[in-house]
């Protein structure tokens, strides 16, 4: 699209960053809805500020070229580099959950997250990708294919494999950039099926 563009995200655009995950899963999605209600728009503010802060971390956005401060962030991807035996969350972990989240769901998510992205990735340095979104009004023109386009591209020049834990629906789209499903497991609180991928370095 060329009404947008791929950039880095910094602290001005935290307040935007904050409601996208909201934006991006409500519409269609129940469990987003319970796990990150949309209510806790500081929590995932808090987090960015301290991926954006990290020089491990890759903060891709997308929003409209020369728009006013703040940016409105249409869509979102998150790259971080883990070192060869790092084990544990990283991010997810090191912030207190709001009352408001499903905090059972979210231990499993997590947990799963860490068991295959050891099993997979562990003795190499790698770049797990955390988050992604497009904001639901704006799905279906490209974005989404521009942020992860971007993430390959980062990923092919510092020569490191990328894990990725996503649902069943999001299979087909990662496979479409490289991506490999390693392993599947059906979440029970949920029952949605969760995807763990591996892109190979090129």
């Amino acid at each position: 699209m060329s009404h947008v563009v791929v950039g880095l995200a910094d602290a001005t655009d935290l307040p935007s960053i904050g409601t996208l995950h909201a934006r991006a899963y409500h519409p269609t999605r129940e469990w987003h809805r319970r796990i990150f209600p949309e209510s806790i728009a500081p929590w995932w503010e808090n987090k960015y500020a301290m991926d954006i802060a990290d020089p491990n971390s890759y903060v891709l956005k997308i929003s409209p070229p020369d728009s006013p401060t703040p940016t409105p962030v249409l869509g979102l991807l998150s790259l971080r580099k883990y070192d060869a035996n790092e084990k544990g969350a990283e991010r997810w972990t090191s912030s207190p959950l709001p009352p408001e989240v499903d905090k059972e769901a979210y231990d499993a998510m997590i947990k799963s997250m860490v068991e295959y992205r050891e099993r997979f990735m562990l003795g190499r340095v790698h770049l797990c990708l955390d988050h992604f979104g497009v904001d639901h009004e704006y799905q279906g023109r490209g974005m989404g294919k521009m942020l992860i386009a971007k993430a390959c591209e980062i990923a092919d020049r510092e020569k490191l494999d990328v894990f990725v834990q996503a649902n069943e629906f999001a299979e087909s789209f990662y496979h479409n950039f490289g991506f490999g499903t390693e392993g599947r497991l059906e979440m029970p609180l949920d029952g949605v099926t969760q995807c763990f991928l591996v892109r190979k370095c090129s």
